[in-house]
């Protein structure tokens, strides 16, 4: 709900809170990653590789994925890499990534001969620690939204310059910014009751004579009538209007927000971290390589069929579902078949960072054995003497 989340001073670069939350997403599934790697022995390096293949391929599919869907909102190939306007489909990103994967590990992982299902097992907690921070990003952005929740439900209200308000209008749910004005003339001719407008003193017959958004007054006849329709810049969230009526007066400045709505975004982070803590908890339990991508795959294909079921960003393409809806079913199917395979393969065995506690252990306890045995007063013998 906050698209920017502040400027560096000085350049006044904006920090976008979509992409500074794919950052942190990198970041901790890098470092979750290669922890769960030194349990099966896996060395750092190639993790740490692995991880900028994954993310970069992944970041490439989502977007791709995305354009597919939504081919009609692309006016040039530059749009396609501006990723921290939102934009990404997690199942593109997991085709990218798996794409990622095998190209990483011919050419850098083959080497260190790392098991493929022990990297399934690594993997698992990360994607799920990276949805749970992703989606945090898409709440910040407004992108992945939910439908308009009922009374009794809890929503969230997402700024004038977020996708959802767009969405909202064209569906005719509500007004662009809380009122509408008479066709072709710039004389207000309704407020929505409880809107941000109405509580900010705006009444129908108003004539709006200056308009600053953010402070900044828009004086151009084509944004001034932006300003209160549609087209907003990312970021931007107040309007201050000086109406007549016939005195002049100021109005505002107010933050138009939409309707409440189910907060997708939020379903999701809390259920990713539920899954997440499940994945690490059975992680030192497991006694097969893979069980842990099974639960995964199975956990989450089930939370996003029905997830979606609360989203109005994604299009019906096929039997009344969205594409990740079909996907999910797919995915499920996939979990089931993962698992007969899993099943039927043996048992895992220790890792080497396991069999080197293990020695370690039986080593101390054949020590303090002979300890025991061994008068305290008495010399070892010399072929027992510690190298």
């Amino acid at each position: 709900m906050r698209q920017i989340l502040f400027h560096i001073p000085l350049i006044d670069l904006p920090i976008y809170g979509y992409g500074f939350m794919l950052f942190c997403a990198f970041i901790a599934c890098t470092f979750v990653a290669v922890r769960l790697a030194r349990r099966e022995g896996v060395p750092r390096e190639p993790i740490q590789d692995l991880t900028v293949w994954l993310f970069v391929t992944g970041i490439i599919g989502a977007r791709v994925t995305f354009i597919v869907q939504h081919w009609g909102q692309f006016n040039n190939i530059w749009q396609f890499f501006a990723v921290w306007d939102g934009g990404l489909v997690f199942y593109g990103s997991a085709f990218g990534g798996i794409i990622g994967y095998l190209c990483a590990y011919h050419l850098q992982l083959k080497k260190y001969g790392i098991s493929h299902w022990k990297m399934l097992d690594i993997a698992a907690p990360c994607i799920a620690l990276g949805l749970c921070l992703g989606r945090v990003g898409c709440l910040l952005n407004g992108c992945c939204y939910g439908n308009v929740a009922c009374g009794h439900c809890w929503g969230v209200q997402f700024p004038t310059s977020s996708p959802p308000r767009a969405e909202l209008v064209a569906r005719g749910y509500q007004t662009p910014t809380g009122f509408l004005t008479i066709p072709n003339t710039r004389i207000v001719g309704v407020v929505e009751p409880m809107s941000a407008a109405a509580k900010a003193g705006l009444v129908a017959k108003d004539t709006i004579e200056e308009v600053k958004v953010d402070g900044r007054v828009v004086d151009d006849d084509a944004a001034l009538d932006a300003a209160y329709g549609l087209k907003w810049n990312r970021g931007e969230r107040t309007l201050e209007l000086a109406v007549t009526a016939p005195a002049t007066r100021t109005v505002g400045p107010f933050a138009p927000l939409t309707l409440g709505l189910h907060p997708t975004q939020v379903y999701e982070s809390i259920s990713m971290a539920l899954l997440l803590f499940l994945l690490v908890s059975l992680y030192p339990y497991k006694t097969r390589d893979g069980v842990l991508m099974v639960i995964f795959m199975f956990g989450y294909g089930v939370h996003r069929f029905l997830n979606e079921m609360l989203r109005i960003d994604n299009e019906r393409i096929a039997f009344g579902m969205t594409f990740s809806q079909i996907v999910s079913i797919g995915v499920v199917a996939g979990a089931l078949l993962l698992a007969a395979v899993v099943w039927l393969r043996p048992a895992s065995t220790a890792s080497p960072a396991a069999d080197a506690g293990a020695d370690t252990a039986a080593d101390a306890a054949t020590n303090a054995a002979a300890s025991a045995a061994t008068p305290a007063d008495a010399s070892p013998p010399a072929a027992t003497t510690a190298s």
